[in-house]
């Protein structure tokens, strides 16, 4: 019988399949040299140098639904801190087995890492946004943009099927569930990933790296105000930068 596929329910909880790798896996397995195709440094440069000094832009990017990215860090990922993270998720119980800690990867939780609707139904830059038409196609280039770079992001140079609906109903864009679409294509393409040994990685590796330090930092039951979503405003590149520090040493001592 074929391996079942895994997908999250609308809550962002694991349906296990059939052949779920058993609890307790080793996760200091080989590190296979993987490359990251997430590139968030890139969106937060389109803000940065376009959207944050163009108030009709930014308007049409917080219709939509994606106004928390404007707190996306203006750092290059460490992928060595990557890779340990990638290495010890394992995509069929959803967790990430670490030194520090088991932290489960949920819906909900990329959800709040990037200030993102994660509930309700599945997803089905310089042109002047003066007119309904010219509106529509900034909104169009912007969903496609952030899909390849930063959401959905592949090794491959086309833009993925997947990315495609979610530019035909604009008006319904802001109502999706973007963190249940992340969530899925994040789990099956990080699975393909080890299953294949594959050079590099797809998806948006970047919340399995948020998601492990927060937790990690601020615990799971934490009320601090600076826990609150979107996470992203917290991590800086000042505190992701002190953070892998600190992972650093915590594997040294290990």
């Amino acid at each position: 019988m074929g391996n079942q596929k895994e997908t999250v329910s609308r809550k962002g909880k694991a349906v296990k399949s059939k052949n779920a790798a058993p609890k307790g896996k080793n996760p200091e397995k080989k590190d296979q040299g993987h490359d990251f195709t997430c590139v968030p440094l890139s969106v937060s440069m389109v803000f940065r140098n376009c959207l944050n000094n163009d108030e009709e832009k930014m308007k049409i990017v917080e219709e939509l639904g994606f106004g928390a990215f404007k707190h996306l860090p203006l750092y290059y990922l460490k992928h060595q801190v990557l890779k340990q993270i990638f290495i010890r998720f394992e995509p069929d119980d959803h967790i990430i087995h670490a030194v520090a800690g088991d932290v489960e990867i949920t819906t909900e939780k990329i959800g709040k890492v990037l200030g993102l609707k994660y509930t309700g139904q599945k997803l089905i830059f310089q042109t002047p946004v003066d007119t309904d038409k010219n509106r529509d196609l900034f909104k169009r280039a912007f969903l496609l943009y952030i899909q390849k770079c930063f959401l959905l992001p592949t090794s491959a140079a086309n833009i993925s099927p997947r990315a495609l609906p979610t530019i035909f109903n604009l008006e319904n864009t802001r109502h999706q569930n973007w963190a249940l679409h992340i969530h899925n294509f994040l789990l099956e393409e990080v699975q393909k990933a080890k299953d294949n040994n594959t050079a590099s990685v797809s998806g948006c590796c970047f919340v399995l790296m948020v998601i492990y330090f927060h937790e990690t930092h601020f615990g799971k039951n934490s009320r601090e105000a600076k826990a609150q979503p979107p996470w992203i405003q917290y991590w800086t590149g000042k505190t992701l930068w002190d953070r892998m520090v600190q992972e650093k040493t915590m594997r040294a001592v290990s």
